[in-house]
């Protein structure tokens, strides 16, 4: 027991150390960046031949195939959720970029309205519509699959998370080390403020989907004084969450690498996420919702932030 805890204490150290470095060398330069995801659910339960049709369609409206993506011109790309959900991926967007944030929502609306009219499926702006929990499984990806056999075991709801669920995530890039604990601890109150907070449907759902990698991370509300702190506390976390396909804790999984360790943390559905991509952090408890209603959730998600 003592050489398996000091194994792990040492992966933890590890891994706190690759964080921090990658974090302490950049720039800090220039004003901060933001950015979405807007996911859109389909009216109707969604086949595979529906997602093989959306698919098609998106090369012959000028989108350029990249992988399992599709980008448009303008920096927008497009990929889809394992219910056949739609999901808009922004550029880096800038505090003040309004019209070019108005511009991506009428592109948003003009493919969505593109693919009514030319195939007859019509995308929504909400949260959650029922009844999806048996529909077909539209992405084919071993991470999906593996995703889809544990919820289909690890609690009551988490095949209506993945197919009957739709939100908006929100990213604040990280420009230096320094800022990463009141930018973290902003999001955390944002999650569970009137204006970002989920609906309690979509809450009941997320509460019923896999307690051990959903909900809030534990050290959102902690007493944490440094960033250094706040990287320890996460990694210790993710590291006790089973990993997708294996269910054991990471410490104890087949590859137990900083690089899978990186792709561990993107099973994980907290409230709030730190991906060392980017670097973002990632507020992800908003519901989809209309267009027209979301500009004013974001420029106060940006106002907020820039506060900081």
């Amino acid at each position: 027991m003592t050489t398996m805890l000091t194994r792990r204490n040492t992966m933890i150290q590890s891994f706190m150390q690759q964080y921090i470095a990658h974090l302490s060398g950049l720039a800090g330069n220039g004003p901060r960046s933001y950015g979405f995801e807007y996911e859109f659910l389909p009216r109707c339960p969604f086949s595979l031949d529906d997602m093989s049709r959306v698919a098609g369609l998106l090369p012959e409206i000028g989108f350029a195939s990249e992988g399992t993506e599709f980008k448009a011109e303008n920096g927008l790309r497009v990929n889809f959720e394992p219910g056949g959900q739609i999901e808009y991926n922004s550029p880096p967007l800038f505090s003040g970029d309004d019209k070019r944030f108005n511009s991506l929502l009428s592109f948003i609306d003009q493919i969505n309205l593109t693919i009514r009219q030319r195939l007859g499926i019509e995308y929504l702006g909400t949260g959650y519509l029922p009844g999806r929990a048996d529909a077909p499984l539209c992405l084919a990806d071993d991470r999906y699959v593996k995703l889809h056999d544990r919820l289909t075991k690890s609690d009551s709801r988490g095949l209506e998370m993945m197919k009957g669920t739709a939100s908006i995530h929100l990213h604040v890039v990280i420009s230096k080390l320094d800022e990463l604990l009141p930018l973290f601890n902003c999001l955390c109150q944002l999650s569970i403020s009137d204006d970002f907070k989920m609906s309690q449907a979509r809450r009941d759902i997320w509460n019923h989907t896999d307690s051990v990698r959903c909900g809030s991370p534990p050290c959102c509300f902690a007493e944490i004084e440094t960033p250094e702190t706040l990287i320890e506390r996460l990694i210790r976390y993710s590291m006790d969450v089973e990993v997708l396909g294996e269910d054991v804790s990471f410490d104890q999984s087949s590859d137990q690498s900083f690089r899978a360790f990186l792709y561990h943390m993107t099973t994980l559905f907290t409230d709030v996420r730190f991906n060392l991509k980017g670097p973002t952090l990632e507020l992800r408890t908003l519901d989809s919702l209309p267009t027209d209603q979301f500009k004013r959730k974001w420029n106060l998600f940006v106002s907020m932030l820039e506060k900081i």
